[in-house]
């Protein structure tokens, strides 16, 4: 009987070929198709790839990671450490953990114009770091926003008061419940920045550079950085309050083109 050679993979030994009855006595035994690994990726790799590579695919938009979704990810990552810093130097304007969250703080906030700025210079806009980039900013404004409304770890006299904290947080959870509800209604959403948005965290990051930054009552500058605070506190409220009612027009005229489309 005529023995038939099995396929041979370059990468591994020999297959012996495994044979099986014909059912008729006198008949060559037909081999069966060997299963190893070689066989398993040329059925599973698309023919035109190299053997032994596995092809895994990505949404397109969303991967692979590019040098301003890096920045965003360090502005995530140095959050919880700028938190901390705060938190230990509550009390302690002239510490080093205040002027660490300090420096810390400007790095994060640097970062944030520096990876829009590489996005649209480099091509680099992913749908991931458009995702990204507010969560970063909104993690960052709201959560010190609520710890320097806390006397224990604001600076003297410069505790936010709690209508500022509800202006900015609630900016936020309108914008978001906003969406979600445009979403829901009309199938789509397109959330783009807005002139007043940017001047709203433009202002919200200099109101916190100046608590951060805050002198002791005792200080010469107290007479100017104590003023300076609460005209902020204004300025962050009221502007906060237009950006609200600018999204809201906005979502409206979304809802009413998405509307009128479909009525054709």
């Amino acid at each position: 009987m005529r023995a038939i050679r099995g396929r041979i993979c370059p990468c591994r030994p020999p297959i012996r070929p495994c044979y099986r009855s014909a059912g008729t006595a006198g008949q060559a035994r037909v081999p069966q198709r060997p299963v190893g690994v070689g066989f398993l990726l040329n059925r599973y790799n698309p023919p035109n790839m190299p053997h032994r590579q596995l092809d895994i695919r990505s949404e397109l938009g969303l991967w692979p990671p590019t040098w301003p979704m890096g920045l965003t990810m360090l502005r995530l990552l140095l959050l919880p450490v700028f938190l901390y810093a705060v938190l230990a130097g509550a009390g302690q304007p002239a510490e080093g953990y205040r002027w660490a969250a300090v420096g810390i703080f400007v790095i994060m906030a640097a970062t944030d114009k520096l990876d829009g700025y590489l996005a649209r210079r480099l091509n680099q806009t992913t749908r991931l770091g458009a995702m990204l980039d507010p969560v970063a900013d909104k993690l960052l404004v709201d959560c010190t926003v609520i710890l320097f409304s806390f006397p224990q770890i604001a600076p003297e006299g410069f505790i936010v008061p709690m209508w500022v904290v509800v202006a900015v947080y609630g900016k936020d959870v309108l914008v978001a419940a906003g969406a979600i509800a445009l979403l829901a209604l009309a199938g789509k959403v397109n959330i783009a920045a807005r002139p007043l948005g940017k001047l709203s965290t433009v202002l919200q990051l200099a109101m916190l550079m100046v608590v951060l930054t805050a002198p002791v009552p005792q200080a010469a500058r107290f007479a100017v950085w104590r003023p300076l605070a609460v005209g902020l506190w204004w300025a962050v409220t009221g502007i906060a309050a237009l950006a609200c009612i600018d999204y809201v027009i906005v979502g409206a005229r979304q809802y009413a083109q998405t509307r009128h489309a479909r009525a054709q």
